[in-house]
């Protein structure tokens, strides 16, 4: 007899999670500018720019002015993986700095388009095992200059606290019934 390659053990609570909902604005400053938060470490000579790294630490702030109030930044890097149109594939952890999520963070990836949404697939501290969507849209846009996206984020995340720890909860087995 061989011995299995996994176990399954039965929930010990009931998963209990939050959801979060935030409009915050990404600030884009293009490389080459004054205050410029990404920069193209590897250039290409494909058409469109097919193939390019870039790396960034984007601001991601409270309102649609760019003088408003950083709340978190965006650190990542983006390849442009559109060998027709603008389609940059990008990955990023976007970092808390402010408020009662100071230190907390949401990953997120997807295609940068003018409108688009991103794929949140995990996060830290109070975002604790996050899944949801950032669907996204350009306020500002000055070419070759900088852009402003509104974001318009929807977490669901598990709490540090578990249920068991704020009252009763019932335990169920694997297969959804209460033990005996």
């Amino acid at each position: 007899m061989t011995t299995p390659y996994f176990t399954i053990a039965p929930c010990q609570y009931v998963l209990c999670q939050n959801e979060v909902n935030m409009k915050l604005y990404l600030h884009q400053v293009v490389q080459g500018q004054p205050n410029q938060n990404q920069v193209a470490i590897v250039p290409s000579s494909q058409p469109a720019g097919f193939g390019t790294i870039a790396v960034n630490d984007w601001t991601v702030i409270d309102g649609p002015n760019p003088n408003a109030k950083i709340v978190a930044r965006a650190k990542g890097m983006h390849v442009q993986a559109d060998q027709a149109n603008a389609g940059w594939y990008t990955s990023l952890l976007i970092i808390f700095e402010d408020g009662r999520f100071k230190g907390s963070s949401l990953q997120a990836l997807g295609i940068t388009a003018s409108t688009g949404e991103f794929a949140i697939i995990g996060g830290t501290g109070e975002f604790k095992m996050a899944r949801g969507t950032i669907k996204y849209n350009i306020v500002l846009n000055t070419p070759n200059v900088e852009s402003i996206r509104e974001l318009n984020i929807q977490a669901f995340y598990t709490p540090e606290t578990p249920p068991a720890a704020q009252g009763t909860v019932t335990v169920v087995n694997a297969t959804g019934q209460a033990p005996n």
